[in-house]
């Protein structure tokens, strides 16, 4: 009870001050009398006497002040505190915008970078146990994290000792069938323990049985959460309904939670169990699927990678002719989602550290020039008997009011800014990146701005006082306010200048580099010429487009058809991707007449109609491009990049006529009967493969 008295005792004086001082000063004036009445009883003058008793007893203002803050909070001088901190920053406004505007910008640029860093790099994974996940891949020289095929993946599902659960995925369009006809949805084929090993259950409706991604199995498939609300008008009936999805009538059996997003696969609507194999997934040398695997307690990504790679040299044995220099990796499935956007995020986030340092550092530099024009206040009320603490406490004040107007306004723009950045992101993109959606403020992102707040309250609240001492209190009463700043402070002024240019100089060669790395970007030869460009997407089901005279049939009545558009000069199709996508689609081969001991040399390749070259514009060096009467009845034949004529072929050897054969399938030998120059494949800062 005792504390809580002493509370309302406290509060009490505090809310009747007057009452308090009004006593308060009776009390200090009756003792000063009962002195100055010794003093006169021992034969001193009236006058000395009053003087000496008030000289003995103190500063009574200083006293009142000490009493006061004794038996009372101390609210009342740190409102005075913040009253005086506002009337000083108002009586200098090209100091206060200055500072606040340089402290603004500097934590908008380094609370907005961290927000984004803190969704893609530190945000764990929507997973249970996302530490556990793996990317899981097979590798050649080429490529180091490549798809698996279907019979590995059995096999690494079988044999490995590391996974608790092995899964795969495939992106995959699929032809919906609707009444107003078909429509293109972004399905994915998984497995069907897929979402077992994410640690995802469905929110309506079941998960995929044991057996249900086997051929013999009824075609079933999961909704995503927007799927059902857009396509389905959020119904619950939807379960068991029957969609035709690529010609094939499949079951829905349940509902993702809203909140799942799995990156790789983008805005997914439909996942769609395996039933594999397909054409493609009965051979080995057919790789199309991406591995993910959760580890086994205890079992790091290093062992993970030695069993998995162990796995490949037996295949390799085993299977010569598909699995001949094929490896094995294992990645962090954190790594396999963020993958090239960690540098570029940490360099961002870098650039936006130092541009909030030399922010620091200008107002730090703003900061000891003013209180350099401040000494003989500091001096005077010192001398009135303002303690150290309590001019310290003035200056933190001041700091902290600088700090939390240059913060708010900080904070408001970087909230701003999030928002403008996430909007520049192209859809398709964001599709891949869900992690960024909803960016904003969490308890991180909250974390790191209280965090840079209190660190510019420390930083602008001693800044001002470290220099100061008895002596330059002392010599502050004899200077004018214009004083000159010793040699010290001259001293320190110089040095941050120096820091501010150093930093300085270090975020101009940064943009200096990146903007050399762009303009480089934006210079690359692409082997065509993308102005008055445009592309389609046709997709036709295996069921009535499955074999090859149906295929090529549509795909000239395609070619005709935009070909007689207006304005349209000329126009080609190609199978499986368009320049600058990374087709992954690769073969096998070798050249006819040369030794061949069963090495694999690999390329990527594209089908491509007779009019494709003349619609991307691309220059042929040499021999001549694709006729349109070249069909099933004549030799096959193929046009090469130059990337491909250096790499297979010496410069002294002619590759014209020259002819290649699959290693892996039963086919024609196909004949070389152009040269084209580089099409640049995949991203514009690699090489461009031989294709």
């Amino acid at each position: 009870m005792e504390p809580i008295l002493r509370f309302f005792r406290k509060l009490q004086i505090l809310i009747r001050r007057e009452k308090f001082s009004n006593e308060m000063e009776e009390e200090m004036a009756f003792h000063r009398e009962q002195r100055e009445r010794e003093l006169l009883a021992d034969g001193i003058a009236p006058e000395s006497a009053h003087y000496a008793a008030k000289r003995q007893f103190g500063n009574a203002t200083q006293l009142k002040e000490q009493a006061h803050e004794l038996v009372t909070f101390r609210f009342e001088t740190v409102l005075q505190d913040f009253r005086f901190a506002l009337r000083q920053l108002r009586k200098s406004p090209g100091f206060t915008f200055t500072a606040i505007g340089m402290l603004a910008l500097g934590m908008c640029a380094s609370v907005a970078m961290f927000a984004f860093v803190d969704a893609a790099l530190i945000k764990p994974l929507p997973f249970g146990n996302p530490s556990q996940l793996t990317g899981v891949f097979e590798s050649i020289q080429r490529c180091p994290q490549c798809p698996l095929s279907y019979p590995d993946y059995l096999d690494w599902k079988k044999l490995n000792t590391v996974f608790s659960s092995l899964d795969v995925y495939e992106n995959n369009e699929v032809l919906l069938s609707t009444p107003e006809g078909a429509q293109i949805a972004h399905g994915v084929r998984i497995s069907d323990g897929f979402f077992r090993t994410l640690g995802i259950a469905p929110v309506l409706g079941r998960d995929f049985y044991s057996g249900e991604d086997l051929s013999t199995a009824q075609p079933a498939a999961l909704l995503s959460y927007a799927a059902w609300q857009k396509k389905y008008g959020g119904k619950e009936d939807v379960l068991g309904q029957t969609v035709i999805l690529d010609g094939a009538a499949t079951m829905i059996v349940g509902v993702l939670p809203r909140e799942f997003q799995f990156a790789p696969a983008g805005s997914a609507e439909y996942w769609i169990a395996l039933h594999a194999p397909n054409a493609c997934e009965v051979r080995r040398s057919c790789h199309g699927l991406m591995g993910i695997g959760r580890l086994k307690d205890g079992v790091s990504v290093q062992t993970a990678v030695a069993n998995t790679q162990s796995i490949a040299a037996q295949l390799e044995k085993q299977y010569p002719d598909s699995n001949r220099d094929q490896g094995a990796a294992v990645a962090p499935l954190t790594e396999v989602i963020v993958g090239d956007i960690r540098p570029i995020l940490l360099v961002l986030l870098g650039g936006a550290g130092l541009l909030l340092l030399i922010a620091c550092v200008n107002i730090a530099s703003l900061l000891l020039v003013r209180s350099d024009g401040r000494r003989r206040e500091i001096a005077v009320r010192s001398s009135l008997g303002a303690s150290s603490a309590r001019l310290v406490r003035q200056f933190a004040t001041e700091g902290l009011v600088l700090v939390a107007m240059g913060g708010a306004l900080g904070i408001v723009c970087a909230g701003w800014l999030m928002q403008v950045l996430t909007k520049l992101i192209p859809a398709d993109v964001m599709g891949r990146m869900p992690y960024l959606q909803g960016l904003g403020f969490n308890f991180r992102v909250a974390a790191c701005a209280f965090a840079i707040a209190v660190c510019c309250t420390v930083l602008f609240g001693l800044i001002p006082t470290w220099r100061w001492s008895w002596s330059c209190l002392r010599s502050g009463l004899t200077e004018g306010s214009r004083s000159s700043s010793g040699n010290s402070w001259r001293r320190l002024g110089s040095n941050l200048v120096v820091v501010e240019l150093a930093i300085a100089m270090v975020l101009l060669v940064s943009a200096g580099l990146l903007g050399k790395s762009l303009y480089r970007l934006l210079h690359v030869s692409l082997g065509f010429q993308p102005d008055h460009l445009a592309t389609l997407r046709v997709d036709a089901p295996d069921g009535a487009y499955g074999n090859d005279e149906h295929s090529i049939g549509l795909e000239r009545r395609v070619i005709a058809e935009i070909g007689n558009l207006p304005g349209v000069q000329s126009a080609g199709v190609s199978h499986l991707g368009i320049p600058m996508d990374g087709n992954g689609n690769t073969t096998w081969f070798r050249v006819l007449g040369r030794p061949w001991h069963g090495e694999h040399s690999e390329s990527p390749e594209r089908d491509v109609s007779s009019g494709y070259f003349t619609a991307l514009h691309a220059k042929l060096v040499r021999g001549r491009y694709f006729d349109e009467t070249e069909d099933v009845s004549k030799p096959s034949v193929a046009i090469i990049n130059q990337a491909f004529a250096k790499q297979f072929f010496p410069a002294d050897e002619d590759p014209i006529g020259k002819q290649l054969a699959s290693t892996t399938v039963v086919a024609k030998p196909v004949e070389i009967v152009g040269i084209i120059e580089d099409i640049k494949e995949g991203s514009l800062d690699i090489a461009t493969p031989p294709v």
